[in-house]
This record gives C-alpha cells, sequence and structure tokens, in this order.
C-alpha cells in the first residue's frame, strides 16, 4: 500500500521542509503539492534536513482533482467542522478504515495553514479525520500536524497493507461503488442532495471489504432487475 500525502496550497516553504523531515523520518516519501511550488525554495530544504529527496521528487499539481484521481481512498484532515454534517475519525479510526480494505494508493490530504480544505475539498474525500487536541484551540503547525499523522500511520498500517505493491482488482471498487450508488439513486429518483444520499455516500467508504463484495454483487442484480424493467 502506498500512502501519499497531498498538500493543498502551502504558502510557507519551511511547513513543507518540516513535512518532508516527518515523512521520511516516519518511512514516507510520497508528496504531492498543489497549486504551490513552495517545496522547491532553498528554504524548505533547509528545514529538510535529510529529507531533502522527498521534496525533490514530490509531484506538483495545478488543481486538487486530478492529485487525487488515481487514489483508492482519501482522507482529508481539518481542525473543525464545516458545512453539513459528516462523520469526523480520530487518525486511529481513519488508519482502522484503511486496514480492513484492499486499497492500493490511499491519499492524506492537508489544507494551506491559513484556511485549511474548503468544503468543495472536502466533498473529494472519502474519510474526513480530525486530531483530537487536549486544548480548546484548535490549530497546529501544518509540519506538526503531519507529523502527528505520519506517526499514527507508521504504527498503525497493518503488515499485510504495507506489503501491497500489486494493484488488485479490488482496488478501484469502492470508486464503482460510488459511481453506481449515483446512477441508481438518479434511476429511483432520490436526489444527491437528501439525507439518504448524504447518509448512503458518508458511510459507503465506512464499508470494509467484505461488505464493499457483497454491495457490489447486490448492485449487479439491482442492475439486472432494473434493465429488465426498462
Amino acid at each position: 500500500m502506498q500512502l501519499y500525502f497531498v498538500l493543498k496550497s502551502p504558502a510557507r516553504a519551511e511547513n513543507v521542509g518540516a513535512a518532508a523531515r516527518a515523512m521520511k523520518t516516519m518511512g514516507f516519501d510520497r508528496m504531492r503539492l498543489v497549486n504551490s511550488r513552495v517545496h522547491e525554495q532553498d528554504k524548505a530544504h533547509w528545514v529538510a534536513h535529510g529529507a531533502q529527496e522527498v521534496l525533490e521528487q514530490a509531484e506538483s499539481f495545478d488543481e486538487l482533482v486530478p492529485a487525487l484521481a488515481d487514489m483508492d481512498l482519501v482522507i482529508a484532515t481539518t481542525a473543525r467542522q464545516r458545512g453539513r454534517y459528516r462523520y469526523y475519525l480520530t487518525p486511529k479510526q481513519a488508519i482502522a478504515q484503511v486496514n480492513n480494505k484492499s486499497v492500493q494508493k490511499v491519499a492524506l490530504l492537508f489544507g494551506c495553514e491559513e484556511s485549511g480544505l474548503s468544503n468543495e475539498d472536502l466533498a473529494l474525500a472519502d474519510i474526513i479525520s480530525y486530531l483530537p487536541l487536549k486544548v480548546s484551540y484548535p490549530s497546529l503547525n501544518l509540519g506538526q500536524a503531519i507529523m502527528l499523522y505520519a506517526w499514527e500511520f507508521s504504527q498503525g498500517l497493518s503488515e499485510e497493507n504495507e506489503e501491497k505493491t500489486d494493484v488488485q482488482s479490488e482496488n478501484t471498487q469502492l470508486r464503482v461503488l460510488q459511481q453506481k450508488t449515483e446512477q441508481l439513486f438518479s434511476k429511483v429518483g432520490v436526489s444527491q442532495q437528501e439525507k439518504l444520499a448524504e447518509w448512503v455516500s458518508d458511510r459507503l467508504p465506512m464499508l470494509e471489504q467484505r461488505d464493499l463484495n457483497l454491495l457490489h454483487l447486490l448492485y449487479k442484480d439491482l442492475d439486472r432487475a432494473l434493465s429488465a424493467g426498462d
């Protein structure tokens, strides 16, 4: 399993350098930056201190959608609730969701230092995670937040997930099921804004691989039944 740290619009080179150092310390080396090239600045390389290769190999994207397009699971991090109610998982709970699925590429998505992730950014995520802090001031330096998530994931990922390197047919199953759900709701007249659709959208990424497999078979039967009815 490959874990990618995706940084949306980071503003300070020093924070990205600290993030690279934290990632390497915890055994991770895949970084993507969106709408920012501060990782190319000297300040980032000075702070990286031995993790410069993480910055040199980092991928750059102009927009967030293509940066996440090849991911099997996207976990967005946020310090506060935004927009409609969604399930917010601690890092340990998010790791449990990774461990119970057959996934090849997983993204940890972080927002810019000043404003974090927008509602539009969060809508691209399968899971939303937060750090349960002891004090009410809900803010961490970007480098600190990445260090904490990197440590949690380095400790919590199952050995089976860490050893997965070959793409498996199940890896895209969640994406297929999400598309089929939207198509099914469209056919039966359920709006994507209705509470049922929102609930299913939130809960679908939480299913274990066994349940995803069963749901995939169910959707095949529903497709055949609906096609026959047409």
